[in-house]
C-alpha cells in the first residue's frame, strides 16, 4: 500500500489485493495498514484513488465470483469510512 498525506487527510494511492483484504478485515499487519486503521478510528478522512485498487485491473479476466469478492471488499471499506478521492 502506498499512502500520501493530503490537506484533507490520508490518500491511498496504491492498494494491492492482499492489503485490500487485510484492511477490510481490520488486520494491521503493516505500518501503512496500521496508519489507515488508526486514522479511521480517530475519525480522520481516508480517501482512496479509483486507480489505486489493483483488483480493477482484473475485471475482464477474473472469474465473476472472484471479482465480486473484491467488489464486496471495496463496499466493506466504504462502510468503514473510506471515500473515493475527490468525494466529500
Amino acid at each position: 500500500m502506498t499512502l500520501e498525506e493530503g490537506p484533507k487527510g490520508l490518500v491511498i494511492t496504491r492498494l494491492p489485493l492482499e492489503d485490500m483484504a487485510l484492511l477490510a478485515l481490520a488486520v494491521p499487519l503493516t505500518e501503512e495498514l496500521s496508519q489507515v486503521l488508526t486514522a479511521l478510528l480517530e475519525g480522520k478522512r481516508v480517501a482512496v484513488r479509483g486507480s489505486a485498487m489493483e483488483y480493477k485491473r482484473y475485471r475482464r479476466t477474473a472469474p465473476l465470483p472472484v471479482y465480486q469478492k473484491f467488489v464486496s471488499l471495496e463496499r466493506q471499506l466504504r462502510e468503514m469510512g473510506l471515500v473515493r478521492a475527490g468525494e466529500g
